[in-house]
């Protein structure tokens, strides 16, 4: 019986930096991912924004190509830092590209996957790369609030 309660302690102690927000979602990992632009942004369309979807602009500000899938994640923002947030994610393979100084809208519905986001900051991180420059992905993102 103590290798039991031991056991389970163990299993329960050895899960750092999860746990769950009062609103009841499922906080992860502190994340290490940082945002950078390299002439690469991307914004909310105004008036978009709900607790279960938005749409973005992605623009690219550069000569080149850009390449990116329908991979994204949605982090929340607690105590200054950024937290990833549990969730069973199911994404689609195609590649997609946005030419030189091109810019397109991306709708995301995160209802299936993140639930309804309560009341709180939040970001989205999108994995991008130029075309022939896919050993150098890099990350963007755009925060928000859920009022």
């Amino acid at each position: 019986m103590k290798k039991i309660i031991l056991l389970c302690s163990i299993l329960l102690l050895g899960i750092p930096g999860c746990g769950k927000t009062k609103a009841g979602l499922e906080i992860g990992k502190k994340s290490d991912i940082t945002s950078k632009s390299s002439g690469i942004t991307i914004s909310i369309k105004e008036g978009t924004l709900t607790n279960e979807g938005i749409t973005l602009i992605l623009k690219n500000d550069t000569d080149k190509l850009l390449r990116y899938t329908e991979e994204y994640y949605v982090q929340v923002k607690q105590d200054n830092d950024w937290y990833n947030i549990n969730a069973e994610l199911f994404f689609t393979e195609p590649l997609w590209s946005l030419e030189a100084h091109g810019e397109k809208e991306i709708n995301l519905n995160w209802k299936y996957s993140y639930g309804t986001l309560p009341k709180g900051k939040y970001r989205i991180i999108k994995k991008v790369y130029f075309e022939n420059e896919k050993d150098q992905e890099f990350y963007i993102s755009a925060e928000f609030n859920i009022e």
